[in-house]
């Protein structure tokens, strides 16, 4: 892997030469992880142009940041005053343009930074996506660990079927997923599953409550796994007993939609695009108006990150990438159906990663 991350951060340095950057300030804990392999809740990384990289972190990562960047050329300094140390970097190195990642970088440390190196002539400048788009293109070994965690979300979900019951509340089937998925591999949840019932369906991103579950309820279940810091994200949505005739006329409607979407997935296909195909599919049932989020989003170290397949997104999609397809339609005081896979972008036909039942009329459980 050390071989791997001087690759990476060999790439960001060229794209700094590009942009005439002298050195990039990382505050990402994804990107650090990215870049570094150091997986700590606290550490900020500076990588000059010319090879040098610091990793500045605090004491309780001391022996962990050494063992997990070994063999990378970083160079680790342990610090309380991570304002201070970056500024002495950076006077020592003399470098006179800065780029900092103004995302993810507090106000209030940008102020603290700029007080420790006043009179130093440095110029800070926020710069966004220059690590984000080479993370965005998997290699294979990310490939390996986002598999796996499909494969998780995959059997956390039979196991849902499994335990589902009327009379249970949601927050239970919560649980149960999660323990399933932390005790059969999983590193971590990849976030808090989404587990919502009835009406309640309706609420795109709502959080598991005390309602049971009862019969001729529509359920969602949006969940994933973590699998050495990648993640997997899958939702499905089924209907406890037998389904009535407005139920299975939304859920066609989304599953054609999510079909139409998977299939435009190719390479240097736009994120727009893609958006555009799942909303004539919705249009086409008359559902348009009650899709109220983006049809993806790429998925990697992070549950949220680039690429964005939605109306506004400006990016193009090409091999190695891993995206969702999530077409959904909610409607206030009756419920919602969503219907999400992991697909990996390929120079063919795409591949669906996660594998969970996903047929043409809503199951019944």
């Amino acid at each position: 892997m050390q071989v791997i991350y001087r690759q990476r951060l060999e790439q960001v340095r060229n794209k700094l030469a590009e942009q005439k950057l002298p050195a990039l300030i990382v505050f990402s804990r994804a990107n650090v992880r990215y870049l570094t392999g150091f997986s700590g809740s606290a550490g900020v990384l500076v990588v000059g142009q010319d090879g040098w990289t610091w990793l500045v972190t605090d004491g309780r990562y001391k022996l962990q940041s050494k063992e997990q960047t070994k063999g990378t050329g970083v160079k680790i300094s342990i610090a309380r005053m991570t304002d201070k140390v970056l500024a002495n970097i950076l006077n020592r190195t003399k470098v006179k343009r800065v780029g900092f990642e103004g995302r993810y970088c507090t106000v209030a440390f940008l102020d603290r930074l700029k007080s420790e190196l006043k009179g130093a002539k440095i110029r800070l400048e926020s710069v966004t996506g220059i690590v984000e788009d080479f993370r965005a293109v998997k290699d294979e070994g990310e490939l390996n660990f986002i598999r796996q965690a499909a494969q998780l979300a995959d059997a956390a979900f039979e196991h849902a079927l499994k335990v589902m019951r009327v009379g249970m509340t949601e927050r239970e089937l919560a649980w149960e997923i999660e323990a399933f998925l932390r005790t059969h591999g999983a590193d971590a949840i990849a976030f808090a599953p989404i587990i919502v019932s009835g009406e309640r369906t309706a609420l795109p991103h709502g959080q598991p409550s005390d309602r049971k579950l009862q019969k001729g309820d529509l359920v969602i279940m949006d969940l994933g796994a973590m699998v050495n810091g990648y993640c997997s994200d899958l939702t499905r949505t089924v209907v406890i007993g037998r389904p009535k005739d407005e139920q299975q006329r939304i859920y066609k409607a989304v599953w054609e939609a999510q079909q139409r979407g998977i299939e435009a997935l190719s390479a240097n296909q736009k994120g727009k695009k893609v958006d555009s195909i799942v909303r004539e599919v919705l249009d086409k049932h008359g559902f348009k108006k009650l899709f109220m989020h983006g049809t993806g989003h790429g998925v990697g170290l992070e549950i949220h990150e680039s690429p964005s397949l939605g109306q506004r997104s400006k990016d193009v999609l090409k091999p190695n990438m891993v995206v969702t397809v999530e077409p959904g339609v909610y409607v206030p005081n009756f419920g919602g159906v969503r219907i999400e896979d992991l697909v990996l972008v390929t120079n063919g036909t795409p591949e669906v990663l996660t594998r969970s039942p996903n047929p043409p009329k809503i199951l019944s459980v």
